[in-house]
């Protein structure tokens, strides 16, 4: 079960050490994703944009951005990589903006699900709808649960993957009846060989969830996809996007 301590302080707590792992997501088929998706014209609040790797890219284009994210490790990473970058620190249930300031909201690369409860995660779908100006748009980008499940019904041996400063050997597994997805990260630095734990829980969404949740925050979702080429939804697809407009 997510607690308040595992939200705050997983990504927080592994700092710089995330970043590396982030800096090797597919980051440019995201930021070309909402290029194909969201209107560059307004002011876009980014959803726990973390260390920025999204709101650079989209702002050094044109695009208008606020980043928020309620770790000051990464929004320190953030705001080193790019000086100008318009960054808060706030916790999403809690968002400190004026009502319609935004005309689009993005969250990328499964940012969302990490709040304590589902209803958590309700409310903060509720402050991004006020958030947001009349037919202002939300894209949420998850992964895709019955994907995950399929994937992890069988226990593989976990391998080490090397990153720039460090070696990690991830053990991941689906509990709660695809409900949550559990990572363990362990971390062996290159510089002393020294050994850390970091333990990852994310809430899974099925479709009808996610959805129901969007449409009682005041959503109307028109749009489905199962990638960042803009692939039509199946059960076996890599992600869950949902493309939404405010009622």
């Amino acid at each position: 079960m997510l607690g308040e301590k595992d939200f705050m302080n997983v990504f927080d707590d592994m700092g710089k050490y995330w970043a590396e792992i982030a800096d090797q997501s597919p980051t440019d088929k995201q930021v070309q994703f909402i290029k194909n998706t969201v209107d560059p014209q307004g002011l876009i609040l980014d959803l726990a944009c973390g260390t920025g790797r999204h709101l650079i890219p989209l702002a050094e284009e044109g695009y208008s951005l606020v980043g928020l994210d309620i770790s000051p490790h990464l929004l320190a990473i953030a705001k080193s990589r790019w000086k100008n970058a318009d960054l808060v620190r706030a916790d999403m249930r809690f968002l400190p903006f004026k009502t319609g300031a935004f005309a689009a909201a993005v969250s990328l690369d499964t940012s969302f699900g990490y709040l304590p409860s589902e209803e958590d995660d309700s409310k903060s779908l509720k402050g991004v709808r006020l958030a947001l100006g009349i037919n202002g748009v939300l894209v949420v980008d998850v992964f895709n649960r019955e994907h995950l499940i399929e994937k992890h019904k069988a226990k593989s041996q976990p391998k080490w993957r090397e990153y720039p400063s460090f070696f990690l050997l991830q053990e991941r597994s689906v509990v709660g009846d695809g409900g949550e997805l559990r990572d363990e990260w362990v971390i062996r630095y290159k510089s002393d060989g020294q050994i850390r734990v970091f333990h990852h829980v994310v809430r899974l969404y099925a479709l009808d969830q996610l959805r129901g949740l969007l449409e009682k925050a005041g959503f109307e979702v028109y749009d489905v996809l199962g990638d960042y080429e803009r692939q039509k939804f199946s059960f076996g697809s890599n992600r869950l996007i949902l493309v939404a407009q405010r009622r």
